[in-house]
Order: C-alpha cells, then sequence, then structure tokens
C-alpha cells in the first residue's frame, strides 16, 4: 500500500525536480499578494492574461521571472527583524 502512494515519484520522471519550481512559484505569487495588500484584485490581475507561457504570466503577475529573488528578499528581512 505505501509503495503505490509514492508510485507516481517513481513513475513521473520530471516530477520530483518540479517541487522545488513549485515552492518558488508559489512564493513568488504569494509576497506579490503580500504586496498588494488585497487578494480579490490582485489574483484576477494575474489570472487576466489567461493561457501563456509561465515564465512570461510570472513577469506579467510578479514583475520578475520565476527565481529565488523573492525567498531571499524574504530572508533579508527576517533577517533585519532578528537584529
Amino acid at each position: 500500500m505505501l509503495l503505490a502512494v509514492y508510485s507516481h515519484m517513481i513513475d513521473g520522471f520530471l516530477y520530483l525536480p518540479d517541487y522545488p519550481i513549485g515552492h518558488l512559484i508559489a512564493f513568488q505569487i504569494e509576497e506579490q499578494i503580500r504586496k498588494a495588500g488585497a487578494v480579490g484584485p490582485e489574483v484576477k490581475r494575474m489570472v487576466k492574461p489567461g493561457c501563456v507561457a509561465p515564465d512570461l504570466w510570472m513577469q506579467n503577475a510578479t514583475g520578475a521571472p520565476v527565481g529565488a529573488d523573492a525567498l531571499l528578499s524574504a530572508t533579508a528581512r527576517a533577517l533585519d527583524e532578528l537584529k
């Protein structure tokens, strides 16, 4: 039974490498919504372009390509708060 739960990780060739990219994208979107201060209007603005290439969509949604910049900025803010 346990093996059946994790079979998608063995069967899907690029499944596991997508986890870190998905976390980067989710965090980048969360940071954009935090900056905007309102979830509804910001999400509506983000999804308006529709089906476009992922990196182009992210640039339109957050102003930056998919990357770790949002994580690095949040880390810098957290370190500043500790000082």
